[in-house]
């Protein structure tokens, strides 16, 4: 099964994804060049801006390219073209200007068509299954390359073009991530319609083709849906559905997103790049059941080990592309990197284990401090980070914003202090608090952390 021959039974006037300057229909997305076949075994990176083009890209390759790298439109050109070098791709098809891509090594091409006139020595042997590469956010480190499949990436969506009828999904990640990509396919593969803005339109401009365009679903990390809330547009959507993830959900935003949204249904999902589609949660609360552990939803076998989150998929490759690393035991057990902590009968996400501060050898997870820092009436977003110092390597600084700017800036920052020092211990209390109005996200929708 390919993504083109899973399309093929959807009707053909269906509209599938409306970017700013197309509608997209099933047909549309199915119109490519007939000799495709000369691209047999093709190691090609895609870093195409337009999703709908970028549908009609992978359509038209999956099955027959032996990779298709997607690289992100948002990312600098030197990193996907290091990126491109780690995933010995051999051409790179792009539909942006050529000041983005004049740094490349690999021929360049604008068209399929163009591809298939300059394949020059491309071809090889038609694939089994053509990997689909993806890069992992990077938030505490250099990205890593995931092999993925159109058949894992889809493992938990259906072809059903009934059940797509009326739903319109809004994207606000980078198609190219793995967040993204599920939005991606549970939208098209299920005949609704996704209304993907341009990727670097400001978030007003976003809300607003969503409004216009009467988006139903919409799916972001928790940081983003705390910028949606703050947005006035925000306020004229009429969701049906709302789903979380890429973060640790907490119950605030849980709560904050049904008291806007009271006719919608609220999820928060648990799924990475490593280890593929997770589950998810419906009854409104942060973590998830203790009973998953023992009967899994969606027959996604998952288990703790050492504190940390594990989860079983046999559709992932056992190692990081280019790497000796392994990710995934010989029987398909990933360990996500997910600290977690069971208490009364449930699992709480504690932090990823890469990214813990070390103040004078006590580890602390930044997001278990953010946690505490939301739950202070003031502060609506926080970031936590690591500030060197000389006598306990570290120390834990924050950035905070208000839900009210006018605010007195040092009577907030005591404030906050006391809030925290109630709940948590003396080295996890940040050292050093700074109002923001706001921080950077990554292209996966993630806090963009720092330190300093």
């Amino acid at each position: 099964m390919t993504l083109k021959t899973t399309l093929l039974d959807l009707p053909s006037d269906r509209h599938l994804v409306l970017t700013s300057g197309q509608v997209w229909t099933r047909t549309a997305i199915l119109d490519a060049p007939d000799n495709l076949q000369a691209l047999k075994g093709i190691k090609i990176a895609i870093c195409v801006s337009d999703v709908g083009l970028a549908v009609q890209i992978l359509a038209a390759l999956d099955g027959v390219a032996e990779l298709v790298f997607l690289l992100s439109p948002t990312a600098d050109a030197d990193a996907n073209q290091a990126l491109s070098q780690r995933a010995s791709c051999q051409a790179l098809l792009t539909d942006m200007p050529a000041a983005k891509d004049s740094g490349s090594a690999l021929p360049t091409f604008h068209t399929l068509e163009a591809l298939i006139a300059g394949k020059g020595s491309f071809e090889g042997l038609a694939p089994e299954d053509t990997r689909w590469i993806m890069s992992t956010s990077g938030t505490t480190g250099t990205p890593k390359l995931v092999s993925h499949s159109f058949g894992s990436l889809s493992k938990s969506t259906k072809v059903n073009a009934d059940l797509g009828l009326g739903q319109t999904w809004g994207m606000v990640y980078d198609y190219t991530r793995f967040a993204g990509m599920q939005v991606l396919l549970q939208s098209i593969l299920s005949g609704a319609q996704l209304i993907a803005p341009n990727y670097d339109d400001a978030l007003d401009d976003k809300l607003g083709a969503f409004v216009e365009n009467g988006c139903t679903h919409l799916s972001a990390t928790p940081t983003f849906w705390r910028k949606i809330l703050m947005t006035p547009a925000s306020q004229k959507l009429e969701l049906q559905q709302i789903t979380m993830g890429g973060e640790i959900v907490d119950n605030r935003i849980l709560s904050s997103v049904q008291a806007r949204y009271p006719a919608a249904r609220v999820a928060h999902i648990f799924a990475s790049t490593e280890a593929g589609v997770g589950f998810s949660v419906t009854d409104g609360k942060a973590g998830f059941p203790k009973s998953y552990l023992t009967a899994p939803p969606a027959n996604v076998e998952i288990r703790v080990e050492n504190d940390r989150l594990h989860v079983r998929n046999l559709l992932v490759k056992q190692s990081y592309l280019g790497e000796q690393k392994q990710l995934a035991t010989g029987n398909g057990w990933v360990d996500t990197g997910d600290a977690v902590e069971i208490c009364e009968g449930r699992v709480f996400f504690r932090g990823r284990e890469s990214g813990v501060i070390n103040v004078g050898g006590d580890k602390i997870h930044p997001e278990e401090v953010e946690q505490v820092l939301l739950s202070h009436p003031d502060v609506v977003a926080a970031r936590v980070y690591s500030k060197s110092n000389a006598i306990t390597g570290a120390l834990v600084a924050a950035d905070i914003v208000l839900k009210d700017a006018s605010i007195d800036p040092k009577a907030i920052k005591n404030s906050v202090k006391a809030h925290a020092a109630q709940t948590l211990q003396r080295h996890q209390v940040p050292a050093f608090i700074k109002t923001v109005t706001g921080f950077d996200m990554n292209a996966a929708g993630k806090i963009l952390r720092k330190n300093s």
